[in-house]
């Protein structure tokens, strides 16, 4: 882990757990139908961002896929979740995606599960699946990134609100994004 990130980790766990809902004495209150998180962090020209959401919010569901159609909807969402030009705009500067990783395992089922026994590692306790993606980019000149569009809103509508977070090498911050207004500015 990062200066940076653990910075991140240590200045924002309170706002971390009162946003997700840890202090909260239920777990149903942790999980947020139409609100996700994202988390940003720009160190040394690598762009970092977490995203996680409620599978409703993306799929409409939140059980393992079961139909043809819920099989499709997964497939799809995962090939939307995998393009990060389609998900974020950066102005000021150019940032190149380098890598992305997508969790969908609460919603889709492995081969060796075939028969009943599902892989829970994306789930509440409470049988509430999580979407969970990270993205790594590379900034031609950091320094003049100010800020970054969020296009989550357009791809998948049960996104209501997205609470993110962010830090660089010289500043920190917090905001809560909507369709109306989905950029996080950095400067």
């Amino acid at each position: 882990m990062t200066f940076i990130a653990r910075y991140l980790f240590i200045l924002f766990l309170p706002t971390l757990i009162t946003v997700s809902g840890i202090a909260k004495s239920s777990t149903h209150e942790a999980h947020r139908h139409g609100q996700a998180e994202l988390t940003l962090v720009l160190e040394n020209g690598v762009l970092e961002i977490q995203f996680e959401s409620p599978a409703a919010n993306i799929l409409g569901f939140e059980h393992i896929a079961k139909s043809l159609e819920q099989r499709k909807a997964v497939r799809q969402a995962e090939m939307i979740l995998k393009q990060p030009d389609v998900l974020f705009s950066f102005d000021g500067t150019r940032c190149q995606a380098k890598t992305t990783g997508v969790n969908m395992s609460g919603v889709i089922a492995e081969e060796q599960d075939k028969h009943e026994h599902h892989n829970h590692s994306a789930k509440h306790d409470d049988g509430h699946s999580e979407i969970s993606a990270r993205y790594h980019f590379s900034c031609d000149n950091p320094e003049k990134l100010d800020s970054v569009e969020v296009l989550f809103f357009k791809r998948f509508p049960g996104i209501e609100q997205i609470n993110a977070m962010w830090v660089t090498e010289t500043k920190q911050g917090a905001v809560s994004l909507i369709y109306t207004s989905s950029a996080i500015f950095l400067r």
